[in-house]
């Protein structure tokens, strides 16, 4: 066996590549799991941002047969001294120490980049479990518990006279913010604001022990990313509150292309200086009204949240989310731990 950096220009490559993390993802009993369409992982590996790169990494057997493939993703203008990395390995060959053998490649890379703090995450059926397989694995490998998330899903549609009456407790409280939507693009006059947002949001949310500095996203950046969306057939929903035209609070809900009945929230955020004014609950009101105007199709949408975000976690409980499983994240840090 060896560890092989991925060619993802070579496409027979990337296709193996990319049909071992589908089924280690998709097709070993996680139902709530959700995955890059090829597309999506492809563009992510070939088309990197400015301001971020993801490299694929694969274990092959003596036969050439891939075994086990693993992303490793860094930014490349903040939190430099950090990675991130997704080891999977194909259900069949499982337990035959491949998943340990793909982590070494791939903590042997983020050494040569210089990382010296590298994160990764799992999910397992709840509750919280320190001999769940995922833990027990990290723990193997000299990863630790860093932050644990809670995997909830919310099933749609919602009742739109229950998404009024929540909009409503929040609208009293919002004078002088308005709430706009806006489909794969945000408009140029709130980019610079956005992405502000966007920066601080790794900041201020919480990451356990592993304490990150502002990300450096552009609105340059940020274009660069709806191109790719857009390229890969992926529609994402931006609602914003907006005040004396700036963004100081925001939602993303993305769509992958395809037969798909399932939605991802990604990221809600407010400015710390504008909470208090149930800005949170508005712009995922109105994400859900959007999603559920254009994408009548979709019939869940998933999220993440640490459990000590407390006023996030009530406005997921209350528009109805339920809990589906746990999602640790680990760190391992060098320099203190190993050499």
């Amino acid at each position: 066996m060896e560890t092989r950096a991925l060619d993802p220009f070579d496409d027979a490559q990337m296709r193996a590549f990319y049909d071992v993390t589908w089924r280690a993802e998709m097709e070993d009993g996680r139902p709530w799991n959700i995955h890059w369409t090829h597309d999506e992982l492809a563009a992510s590996l070939r088309e990197s941002p400015d301001d971020h790169k993801m490299e694929g990494v694969q274990l092959l057997g003596d036969d050439g047969t891939v075994l086990a493939a693993g992303v490793v993703g860094y930014g490349l203008l903040d939190n430099t001294d950090k990675a991130w990395v997704y080891p999977m390995v194909d259900p069949p060959v499982r337990r035959q120490g491949h998943g340990t053998a793909l982590l070494e490649g791939l903590i042997a890379r983020c050494h040569e980049l210089g990382r010296s703090t590298v994160t990764m995450n799992a999910s397992y059926a709840g509750p919280e479990d320190d001999g769940a397989a995922p833990v027990r694995f990290a723990a193997a490998n000299g990863f630790h518990v860093s932050n644990t998330e809670i995997f909830r899903r919310l099933h749609l549609p919602v009742d739109a006279a229950f998404l009024d009456e929540v909009d409503a407790d929040s609208l009293a409280h919002r004078e002088g913010y308005t709430v706009e939507t806006y489909v794969d693009e945000i408009p140029d006059h709130l980019l610079e604001s956005y992405c502000g947002l966007v920066n601080q949001l790794i900041v201020d949310a919480p990451t356990g022990e592993v304490d990150y500095e502002a990300s450096a996203t552009t609105p340059e950046t940020t274009k660069q990313r709806f191109a790719q969306h857009q390229k890969v057939g992926r529609t994402v929903f931006y609602s914003l509150a907006v005040k004396d035209g700036e963004a100081v609070a925001q939602s993303d809900v993305a769509v992958q292309a395809g037969d798909t009945h399932k939605a991802l929230q990604w990221a809600t955020f407010v400015h710390r200086d504008h909470r208090g004014h149930r800005l949170g609950a508005a712009v995922k009101v109105a994400n859900l009204r959007a999603l559920q105007r254009e994408r009548p199709d979709v019939v869940q949408i998933d999220t993440e949240n640490a459990e000590t975000n407390q006023h996030m976690v009530s406005i997921n409980e209350r528009l109805g989310f339920e809990i589906v499983a746990v999602s640790p994240s680990f760190v391992r840090r060098f320099g203190q731990d190993q050499g």
